[in-house]
């Protein structure tokens, strides 16, 4: 077998010789195979250095016949310590007492002298390999045993035969189910379970331990006193040394809290879904009452626009009916006119005269009581219309869909009072020009 040079360097070694050409010559040797090397002349000074550093020596290669302590005695004074260190004896005897001794001091090898040195090194690099392995075993389980405190002060912990009855748990499982270790052992896994978690889980569970499949999934469980919990377990098979299948064991988060705030979170949002519900529901009702409101406003804007419309044809209809008297009334104080200049070259002055002067002067009082009253009348009538297109105006202004009915309003406003300034006009010309005999014949 090949000599591991790098795993012979890790060692550290007690070299115990009290010839000192071999002591000499060896040392030479080991000292360029291993990691360091305390050398001694005698067992009483071996044993001295071995207590003193017994930590950092990983092995003891002594000579059996020395002064002051024989090998042997240096070995039962280190094993009656307690430690395991290997030992290897050289030495020129084969004397069968010796054997026997060695054998109870579990010595790990027997080196006849003169040392092969080669036999010697490929001996301990097989030591060197087994005590590396040893080393990363314990490192592994010293991992393992710092995991396991990590896993059982933040986990709950629980172990479990083949039958699924328990077998141990851990100190925080029961500080979360207040069951005592004694109320636990033994009991079947079930009496952990809610009344509302299946029967059929805890089959599954069964059956993929058995069959060496690790099982994943949440479980609704119960307190001693009833309480619910969650937790998120985890379950792997278990075996022993020759491979059967001893059971499983139960890694589990208690997730009760956070199931709780993720509930808490839900009925939350739940509750403002259904407050913007109903918000959007009394705004909808209050929307459908704005607009049923502008319905009706509309509705009764329209109605008034219709009515309005008809006044205004009444009103047109009376200043046609003007218009007509206005151009009658023209057509008569043409002809009267010419009836006044024929009289008024005959300068005759008559009874009948006379008379027409009286009745010309009645009449024109009376045309201006007439007109007076018309203007009293056609103002009346303007304020009238004027204040019924203003509030019309109004209503329509907040609404944008009349926009153009209100400027059709503007429009026959502004006629309104243009044809009241006709009107206007036409009286004075008939004031102007019309004489006795014609304002007589208007009148009577």
């Amino acid at each position: 077998m090949a000599i591991d040079k790098d795993l012979l360097k890790r060692l550290k070694i007690l070299y115990v010789e009290d010839d000192d050409v071999i002591r000499n010559e060896l040392s030479n040797l080991l000292l360029g195979f291993f990691g360091k090397v305390f050398i001694e002349k005698d067992g009483e000074s071996g044993l001295r250095t071995f207590l003193t550093n017994q930590k950092d020596i990983d092995l003891v290669l002594t000579d059996i016949n020395m002064p002051k302590l024989s090998g042997i005695d240096m070995v039962k004074k280190i094993r009656a310590i307690g430690s395991n260190v290997p030992i290897f004896f050289a030495t020129a005897h084969s004397d069968s007492n010796f054997l026997f001794e060695a054998i109870k001091l579990k010595v790990y090898e027997y080196i006849v002298k003169p040392i092969d040195i080669k036999k010697f090194l490929v001996s301990i690099s097989d030591l060197a390999n087994i005590l590396y392995q040893e080393s990363l075993i314990k490192k592994q389980t010293a991992d393992l045993e710092k995991y396991k405190e990590i896993i059982d002060s933040n986990n709950i912990v629980i172990k479990l035969d083949v039958n699924l009855n328990i077998t141990y748990v851990n100190e925080l499982f029961c500080s979360i189910t207040g069951y005592e270790v004694d109320e636990l052992i033994g009991q079947d896994f079930t009496i952990l379970k809610h009344t509302d978690t299946s029967n059929e889980i805890f089959e599954q569970i069964k059956e993929s331990v058995l069959n060496n499949k690790p099982w994943h999934g949440k479980l609704k469980n119960s307190t001693k006193e009833g309480v619910i919990y969650y937790t998120d377990c985890y379950m792997i098979t278990t075996f022993n040394s020759i491979g059967e299948i001893t059971g499983a064991i139960s890694i589990q988060k208690d997730i009760t809290e956070e199931l709780n705030k993720k509930r808490g979170i839900q009925l939350s949002l739940m509750k403002d879904k259904s407050q913007i519900f109903i918000k959007s529901k009394e705004g909808s009702a209050q929307q459908n009452m704005i607009i049923n409101t502008l319905k009706n406003r509309l509705v009764n804007l329209t109605n008034d626009v219709e009515k309005l419309k008809k006044m205004n044809l009444k009103y047109t209809d009376s200043l046609n009916s003007l218009k007509n008297e206005n151009r009658n009334l023209t057509a008569e104080l043409s002809t009267f006119k010419n009836s006044s200049n024929r009289y008024n070259k005959s300068l005759i002055l008559t009874k009948e005269n006379n008379e027409l002067k009286t009745k010309n002067e009645k009449l024109k009082s009376d045309l201006t009581n007439f007109n007076h009253k018309k203007d009293e009348e056609i103002e009346e009538l303007k304020l009238d219309y004027d204040k019924k297109i203003e509030t019309l105006s109004e209503k329509l202004k907040s609404m944008d869909s009349i926009e153009v009915l209100n400027q059709k309003l503007n429009y026959w406003k502004q006629k309104a009072k243009d044809e009241a300034l006709k009107n206007e006009e036409l009286e004075k010309q008939i004031i102007a020009y019309g004489d006795k005999t014609f304002m007589e014949r208007i009148f009577n």
